[in-house]
Parts: structure tokens; sequence; C-alpha cells
């Protein structure tokens, strides 16, 4: 469930369902566009009682859930219990950050491709 914070700037894309590496770059590109701090990272979770690869962006005292290394169709949710998140697996990532009008195309694309 998403914090307040995190929901109301992400509520404009609460619909779409992009692979996870989309969703780690609209994070990014979103947060940055805003002026905010954040990091882009990969690190191991514990999810559902697996353990998954997983892209995460750090915003402050937020940690953003982009979804599994290898997914398609995610939902951005936030991490409410940072126990499931092991630590000594974190690794930072460097994704390019997109414009507002980058993002735009890849929503566009993404709705496109989706519906055909």
């Amino acid at each position: 469930m998403l914090s307040e914070n995190v929901a109301s700037i992400f509520a404009p894309y609460s619909k779409l369902n992009l692979a996870a590496f989309d969703n780690l770059k609209l994070v990014v590109a979103v947060l940055t566009d805003k002026g905010e701090e954040c990091h882009a990272l990969t690190a191991e979770m514990s999810i559902e009682g697996k353990l998954e690869n997983a892209y995460l962006v750090r915003w402050g005292k937020h940690f953003i859930y982009c979804g599994r290394n290898n997914s398609y169709g995610n939902p951005i949710d936030e991490v409410n219990d940072f126990g499931c998140i092991h630590p000594e697996t974190i690794a930072v990532l460097q994704p390019p950050i997109l414009s507002m009008q980058q993002v735009s195309f890849m929503c566009m694309e993404n709705s496109h491709f989706d519906h055909c």
C-alpha cells in the first residue's frame, strides 16, 4: 500500500502495468522532475516466502517497489516492511533519466502495445 506522499505523486501512473525496469525509469524520472533526490537500486527481497531480485527506488525514507527484475506488468508499490529487503544484496543502478516527454512516449507505447 502506498503512503500518502507516494500515492499523491504517482496517482497519474497508478493504472499502468509496465515492466519492472520501465517502472524504475518512470519513478526516477518523476522524482527527478520534481527536484527530489532518489536512488535506483536492485536487491534481493523476500516476497511471499520466496527470494526474488527486484528493482527499487529509495526516496527519502521510502522504498518504492518497481517489480521483480524479470517481470512485466507491475504496478508501482511501496515497501512497508524493510525487513524483507536483504541489505547485503543492494546494488546502486544508473538508469537513464528520462524527461517527462520521454515518460509520456513510454507510457503511450506501452498502452498501444497492451491493446494490440
